[in-house]
């Protein structure tokens, strides 16, 4: 082996040893290590967002009018069509290597999705997939316990039992009436589903639906 192919195998190797030691701290830093979704889950999650995207526009109080005065008819009907402009947005907790994310932004493309990870080697990868995909969507690399939820219409978590404790509480302060959230294997504590759907997985999968302020 000659020295320019010796410095370029090193180079390499230093790399993928960099990378995995990235993936381990974070693994142990988040409490577990970023898993990809199956087929079947991003099909299942996929098919009850465009089931809640219908039931929300029906559910959300400015598609009601209530009232019999003209004025405040107007007003409502003026909300509603500013609510219809607005981007609607799912944000996916934790989106680790991007599969999830990925296959909601090119199955429900009427929505703009958002992946939050802190882990770096997931996080990139899951960048150069989607332009090498030519999915738009977004990346944030970032602290899913910071992040502020009042923006979304959807949330979306593939998480584990601890992160889940966590974002119990910070959803309940965050997150707007009306929002959905969608839970893969595990509950919201003290939380209510308005919806359990039970997948046909070797593992019996089930996902968890809430709606805040229900």
């Amino acid at each position: 082996m000659d020295t320019g192919s010796l410095i370029i195998s090193t180079v390499l190797l230093v790399i993928a040893l960099l990378a995995v030691l990235s993936i381990v701290y974070y693994s142990w830093r988040n409490g577990i290590s970023p898993l990809p979704a199956s087929l079947l889950l991003r099909s299942k999650v996929a098919e009850e967002v465009l089931r809640l995207s219908k039931v929300q526009e029906l559910d959300h109080p400015l598609f009601k009018l209530e009232t019999d005065d003209p004025a405040q008819q107007y007003s409502i009907i003026q909300q509603h069509m500013e609510y219809q402009a607005r981007q609607k947005i799912i944000v996916e907790t934790g989106s680790g290597w991007g599969t999830l994310a990925i296959f909601l932004a090119k199955h429900i493309p009427n929505y703009h999705v958002i992946g939050i990870e802190n882990s770096v080697v997931p996080f990139w990868i899951s960048k150069w997939w989607a332009k090498f995909e030519k999915v738009p969507l977004t990346f944030i690399r970032g602290d899913m316990y910071q992040y502020p939820y009042e923006e979304a219409n959807i949330i979306v978590c593939y998480l584990f039992p601890g992160a889940m404790k966590q974002l119990s509480t910070i959803l309940r302060e965050r997150a707007v009436a009306y929002t959905y959230i969608i839970s893969v294997y595990f509950a919201l504590p003290d939380w209510t589903p308005e919806k359990i759907v039970q997948c046909v997985d070797i593992h019996r999968t089930k996902i968890y639906i809430y709606k805040v302020g229900a």
